[in-house]
Formats: structure tokens, C-alpha cells, sequence
């Protein structure tokens, strides 16, 4: 299962858990190809990370064409702050996509929302009633399903490449929900395990599509449109938060949304703030 864990939450935990047996075949990279045309596929049982393996690449040389990269299982995944993530192999969508980019400046923490909204979207246009936790996460019941990693990599002739990294938890494992410590969700919530297990490269080209639209529109017009488009999906829109930096509560108030620029905007006792992503995170909190 895919969820951000400190690197102490690891110790003890298998390093690796049994799938079932229709979630451990290879993905099928012919089914990804030819959902997705002009795309460099590559698919893999295994590698530390997706998102670090396009990110290498792309700092040599940005590539000509968008490159998804997808494997069964990462050995160092991670998410937010360095943080590493623990899945049981097999039991996520693991997967990057590297979009070159023609704009000499894009803001990659508003990205990140752009590909939150692409995802939920794309999640919700089949029946899977998820929404959206400031920055980053996907949820489905107030528990994080998806969660979305954004990079930039710039190569020596200065071209730049965004680099999105995306998880999705299918299922479940005992050892995994156990050291995570905290409530997650799972795709096998809403669909069978038998159509997913069949579906999987589906799904991917599902999310490919929907981010590889969204990232062009980004770029020539910014956040702003899409700034409805999360608000709508919001989960904590008029509820009393707290935005913590390295652990530490730094804002309280009622969440109230974003505004065109991505910030997150909080109705506090001193007005209304806005705040970028930054090293901030959202915590709900009790009214």
C-alpha cells in the first residue's frame, strides 16, 4: 500500500508481502502503448524509484517525448519531504511520466494541484467518489487513496522536464496497514479485485491521459482554471485545520479553498491568509 511513513516506521516491517496472484503478473507495456500514442512506455518489476529514474535521466538530457515509466514494485519510493513510501508489491499503481516542457518557467508547486485535480477527476468519471487534500493527496472517505509527486529536472542546455510521480493503493496487506499506523484506503473499496487485477494498465492509461492534457493547459494558462475545479473537489473546505511545518503547527483557522495562484486560503482570527505549499502540510482538526 502506498503512504508516506518516516523512515522509522519501516524498521520491522517485511521488506516485501505476498500478492495475490492476479496482482503479481508483469504489467502488459503493448496495453499502455497503444492507449497512449506518442508515448515512450516502459514497464518493470521492480526499481527504487520511477520517479527518481526519469528525474536522472532527464537531468542528462531532457527526452523528446513524454516517457511513462511503471513498475510492480519500488524499492525506495517516496513522497513528500523525502519521505519514503512502503507498498506491498503489487498492491499500488506505481507509475511516472516525464513531460518536456516549452516554458522556460512553470511553477511546480501549483503543478501539483493541476495533477491532484486530473487524477480525482479521472477517479470520479468512474464512480469512485474521491476528493482532494491540499497539496498533494487523494482521498476516498477521508482516507488517502492516491498520493502525487511533482519534480523538475533541468538538463546542462537548460530544457526542462516535469517529472510526475503517482501512487495508488489497490489493496491491502496486514503488515503494511500496520506500520502505517493510520487509516488508508484502497481502490478494492469500490471495484472488484478481479477487475482491477485485469484492469491495471487501463487505469494507468486512465490517469496518463488525464495529466497529459492537464499539464499543457497549465502551462499556457496557468492555475487559474483550475481553480474551481479543485475547490469543488476540496475535502476540507469550511472545516477548522492546522498547517504544520516539520511537525510544528504554524496557522489554524477555516479552510476556505484556493485561490488562482494554487495557495491555500485560511480564514484565521487575524483575516484571511493565503499560504503556499512550501513545507507545509494540512491537518484536520476537531471544530
Amino acid at each position: 500500500m502506498s503512504a508516506s511513513l518516516p523512515p522509522a516506521a519501516l524498521a520491522g516491517v517485511p521488506s516485501s508481502a505476498s500478492a495475490p496472484s492476479a496482482f503479481a503478473a508483469p504489467l502488459h507495456a503493448p496495453t499502455l502503448e497503444a492507449a497512449l500514442p506518442g508515448v515512450l512506455v516502459e514497464t518493470v518489476l521492480s526499481t527504487g524509484s520511477t520517479n527518481l529514474d526519469l528525474l536522472l535521466r532527464a537531468r542528462a538530457a531532457a527526452p523528446a517525448r513524454p516517457i511513462l515509466r511503471a513498475a510492480l514494485t519500488q524499492t525506495a519510493g517516496r513522497g513528500r519531504f523525502g519521505r519514503k513510501w512502503l507498498a506491498a508489491p503489487g498492491s499500488a499503481l506505481l507509475f511516472s511520466l516525464a513531460l518536456p516542457l516549452a516554458a522556460a518557467r512553470v511553477r511546480s508547486a501549483a503543478v501539483t494541484l493541476v495533477c491532484g485535480v486530473a487524477a480525482a477527476e479521472a477517479l470520479r468519471e468512474a464512480g469512485v467518489p474521491v476528493q482532494l487534500k491540499w497539496p498533494n493527496d487523494v482521498l476516498l472517505a477521508g482516507r488517502k487513496l492516491a498520493g502525487i509527486l511533482t519534480e523538475l529536472a533541468v538538463d546542462p542546455r537548460g530544457a526542462r522536464t516535469l517529472v510526475v510521480g503517482v501512487g495508488v493503493n489497490l489493496w491491502s496487506d496486514d503488515a503494511t496497514v500496520a506500520a502505517i499506523g493510520r487509516p488508508v484506503a484502497t481502490l478494492d473499496e469500490c471495484l472488484a479485485r478481479e477487475h482491477l487485477a485485469q484492469s491495471r494498465e487501463a487505469w494507468i492509461a486512465r490517469f496518463a491521459r488525464a495529466m497529459l492534457a492537464a499539464v499543457p493547459d497549465f502551462v499556457a494558462h496557468g492555475f487559474a482554471p483550475f481553480q474551481p475545479r479543485f475547490n469543488r473537489l476540496f475535502a476540507y473546505a469550511g472545516q477548522p485545520i492546522e498547517l504544520v511545518e516539520h511537525g510544528a503547527p504554524v496557522a489554524r483557522g477555516q479552510a476556505q479553498g484556493v485561490d488562482a495562484d494554487g495557495h491555500l486560503l485560511l480564514a484565521t482570527d487575524a483575516g484571511e491568509r493565503a499560504f503556499g505549499v512550501g513545507e507545509l502540510s494540512l491537518r484536520p482538526r476537531p471544530a
